[in-house]
């Protein structure tokens, strides 16, 4: 099979769990803050599809990574191109804004221009050595962006097409894909382990011709990208970059843990530890179910604020109130769900100690690989559960469309979830997000 990539493109055909235009409250979309409504497309769809069911049509404005030549009547560039990324060269060491060299997208791979790319904690596990990969690596794995190319085989995405990656993709043959639980595929864990696109091949380098290692096929720390079809998925155009960037991992977590792992049902009771970007999104997931009632727990009163906005209806400020004493009194007798959003044993800890009889604590947070925790058994007793979610059980094909529409028609909110910040401010970012300094979710954006 050739490795070309090329720009044909049929529509993708995805089945989606938004809510229709159509059923909401008057029938129409609610303007996304800021300004600007959203124009979604009937069935939710992103593609624009040629009359009588043909090949996408391109968006303009995909942009390129340099040196790669335009297409030409004889089919696409082959060239290897350079872009920028920030390289970190072991853990510990500081992140380099270097100029790499790419390949084009091989088979079943798409090439990306990231247009906003999320900070998030599991970064830093990364760079710290507590989450450890293939070194050297580009870090980053929440973003979004603009198609530019396709490798053989792919079908359905269009250079243009506005995109979410995902840490989550999928070879579909796998015990875990053929179970539905395509968030735990094998293939995927072997991309992960090795730091590859297909389990061989980087598919970039670093200048002096050493492999450059990916972050679960994203790496969204860098101008371009080539990343696995499976992991790429695209999106409604209204939604702006830096909005969209958060469904591939703080939305899906956050809204996921609460749909998927604890199936929150209407009535039901919730607490939520660490009110950061994911443990936000747990509350707003909890307030769209319908929980009674939603307790927020963060050491940080303007991150308590933020939350009571987002839907809370109670804040416990960790620094001068005990967890395990307050939340009692607040719910009596305990919580139906507790979410701890920090990846902290001792959060987990607290979570499992306020659950009621018959509730479940859920671990959301990524923890250290050497992590332990300890918990009292007795409790056990009265059918108290832990359960643990990766990236909240979500299918991306599914549940990121979904939540983008959520998102245009004002069910869920993002603008204020978010700080922007330029490519070059990463470094800053980090330091920002190492000592607490950040409200919500830093996003740094590019043209």
């Amino acid at each position: 099979m050739s490795d070309q990539p090329r720009s044909q493109s049929d529509d993708l055909g995805l089945r989606s769990i938004a809510t229709p235009p159509e059923e909401l409250d008057g029938g129409a979309a609610t303007p996304r803050p800021g300004g600007g409504a959203p124009t979604p497309r009937p069935g939710g769809g992103a593609a624009t599809p040629r009359p009588g069911g043909g090949a996408a049509t391109p968006r303009p404005g995909g942009g390129a990574p340099t040196q790669v030549r335009s297409e030409t009547a004889a089919g696409p560039s082959t060239e290897v191109a350079r872009t920028r990324a920030w390289v970190l060269e072991e853990p510990g060491a500081d992140l380099e804004l270097t100029t790499v060299e790419l390949s084009p997208p091989g088979p079943e791979q798409v090439l990306v221009r990231i247009r906003a790319t999320g900070v998030c904690a599991s970064d830093v596990h990364v760079m710290d050595g507590r989450l450890p990969k293939p070194m050297p690596f580009v870090p980053g794995h929440e973003a979004a962006g603009e198609v530019v190319a396709v490798g053989d085989g792919v079908h359905d995405l269009a250079p243009g097409a506005h995109v979410v990656l995902s840490i989550l993709p999928r070879c579909g043959t796998c015990e875990a894909c053929v179970a539905g639980r395509t968030n735990h595929c094998t293939w995927a864990g072997d991309l992960a382990g090795t730091g590859t696109l297909d389990g061989t091949n980087t598919g970039w380098h670093l200048p002096d011709g050493r492999a450059l290692h990916h972050f679960n096929g994203v790496s969204s720390f860098a101008e371009h990208v080539v990343s696995p079809r499976s992991g790429v998925v695209e999106i409604d155009p209204a939604l702006p970059f830096s909005q969209a960037a958060l469904l591939g991992c703080a939305v899906a977590t956050g809204v996921g843990a609460v749909r998927n792992a604890a199936r929150v049902a209407a009535g039901q009771t919730v607490a939520v530890i660490g009110c950061g970007g994911v443990g936000l999104n747990v509350i707003q997931g909890a307030r769209i179910a319908g929980a009674s009632r939603i307790v927020a727990v963060d050491l940080d009163p303007e991150k308590l604020a933020l939350a009571t906005a987002l839907g809370a209806t109670d804040v416990v400020d960790a620094a001068q109130q005990d967890v395990r004493t307050v939340v009692p009194q607040l719910v009596a007798g305990g919580v139906d769900h507790a979410f701890d959003a920090i990846g902290r044993p001792s959060a987990l800890e607290d979570a499992f100690a306020i659950t009621a009889t018959g509730g479940t604590a859920i671990a959301v947070g990524l923890y250290a690989t050497d992590a332990q925790i300890t918990i009292d058994a007795f409790p056990l007793v009265g059918e108290r559960r832990l359960a643990g979610t990766y990236l909240g059980g979500v299918d991306p094909h599914v549940d990121v469309p979904a939540l983008a529409q959520d998102a245009l028609y004002g069910r869920l909110e993002l603008a204020s979830l978010i700080v922007e910040r330029a490519f070059e401010d990463l470094p800053d970012a980090v330091a920002d997000l190492r000592a607490g300094r950040t409200l919500a979710r830093q996003v740094l954006t590019l043209p």
